[in-house]
């Protein structure tokens, strides 16, 4: 009799866990409906941080004041889009192409940009302290203002980046 009664408490358990697991929706450091509004390319002051986007064609998006800190962007393309004010603190962003994007005050702080395209791109006072830009391209990037303390950039393109 215990023996039976010790089953049917385990699959009452089983049931129990499918049941409420079904019905509960996913855990994301980020918002959903801030992840389907990037998709439409509009989502100032987004919280998107810790989202995966890596890859995707984010190009011309309007992102700024966007919370991606910690997000991976990696290969991502975010040519031309609007990132001013965007906290992109820790974000992986290596290899992605960030050419002629506009970053004015964002917070690139810890980021990985290894082999970034920043070509063009608009960094005015941008915090990019500590992070690692190992071979990314610079070239014609507009500086002037940045925080660049503790940035790693060997075999970083500075050429006429603009200071």
């Amino acid at each position: 009799m215990k023996n039976l009664i010790n089953k049917i408490a385990v699959v009452a358990a089983i049931v129990f866990a499918v049941t409420f697991s079904s019905m509960s929706s996913p855990a994301y450091a980020f918002v959903q409906a801030d992840l389907d509004k990037v998709i439409q390319m509009e989502c100032p002051k987004c919280d998107l941080s810790k989202a995966d986007l890596h890859e995707k064609d984010l190009s011309g998006a309007k992102l700024y004041g966007a919370n991606l800190s910690g997000a991976k962007l990696y290969g991502a393309n975010l040519s031309g889009a609007s990132l001013s004010g965007a906290d992109l603190s820790g974000a992986i962003l290596s290899g992605a192409n960030l050419s002629g994007a506009y970053l004015q005050k964002a917070n690139l702080s810890g980021a990985f940009l290894q082999k970034a395209n920043l070509s063009k791109a608009t960094l005015y006072g941008a915090d990019l302290q500590n992070a690692t830009l190992y071979g990314a391209n610079l070239k014609e990037a507009k500086l002037k203002g940045a925080k660049l303390e503790g940035a790693k950039l060997k075999g970083a393109n500075i050429e006429e980046a603009i200071k």
